[in-house]
């Protein structure tokens, strides 16, 4: 099994890098590397925003959170982080998109000035270490996991891997290779999913997922707060935090 999962790695490793090449292509002045040159279709910007914001960390993180503390544990990601994403399609997308910007520094130096590009940028750096760290670790975790690579040494590889797709494409690599895998961890976990809810009710899908419902405690299958302020307020605080 690790051979062939072996092979479909480095299958996978050689498809992406050559989307990366194929982006390189595409690029021919200083806005098709940063901004994809502002003619991204709808279905690749779609793609690379729904695996930017729902990669590895919210596909094992909030399978995780979800076993131990139920819906109520996959309220910051993805539905709260989701109800984000969309309140920022309606109100932030348009007049930012209309003002040409490269960067959200740029939108705080035309406003505020170049003092203030450099702060919110260092602090929008900062806020992007925990995110990013927690793809690296949970991709890493999946290599340690089935070839039993060292986990540092799977960080570094994953870091490295990354950051190449990157800088040999730009924003076109970025939002091909994004969209692509996406697209193979839907159809991944639409396949899992019904191998598995078919395996648990015994060659039926249906009896597997009413099963599972059914031995789920209520406390787990709801996104409402508990009773009492206290619970009430940190659910609120979750919302709120994931939104805005």
């Amino acid at each position: 099994m690790t051979f062939w999962l072996g092979i479909s790695l480095g299958a996978y490793v050689v498809a992406m890098v050559l989307l990366g090449v194929f982006a390189q292509s595409k690029i021919e002045a200083d806005e098709d590397y940063l901004v994809a040159g502002r003619r991204l279709p709808l279905w690749l910007a779609w793609g690379t925003l729904l695996a930017t914001w729902f990669g590895a960390a919210t596909v094992l993180g909030a399978s995780e959170a979800a076993r131990e503390e139920g819906l109520r544990g996959t309220i910051l990601d993805p539905f709260a982080s989701g109800i984000a994403l969309i309140v920022a399609g309606l109100l932030f997308a348009g007049p930012i998109w209309e003002m040409r910007l490269l960067t959200v520094g740029d939108l705080f130096a035309r406003k505020y000035g170049r003092k203030t590009e450099l702060v919110s940028s260092v602090v929008q750096s900062l806020s992007y270490l925990p995110w990013i760290a927690a793809q690296y670790l949970a991709l890493a975790a999946v290599l340690t996991h089935f070839f039993g690579i060292e986990t540092r040494v799977a960080i570094i590889g994953v870091a490295l891997f990354v950051m190449f797709l990157t800088m040999i494409g730009g924003m076109w690599s970025v939002t091909l290779t994004d969209t692509a895998q996406i697209l193979l961890v839907l159809v991944s976990l639409v396949v899992l999913g019904i191998k598995f809810f078919t395996a648990i009710g015994h060659g039926s899908m249906v009896t597997g997922v009413s099963s599972t419902w059914e031995q789920t405690p209520p406390e787990l299958r709801t996104l409402l707060p508990e009773a009492g302020i206290v619970a009430m307020l940190a659910w609120s605080a979750t919302w709120l935090n994931g939104i805005f």
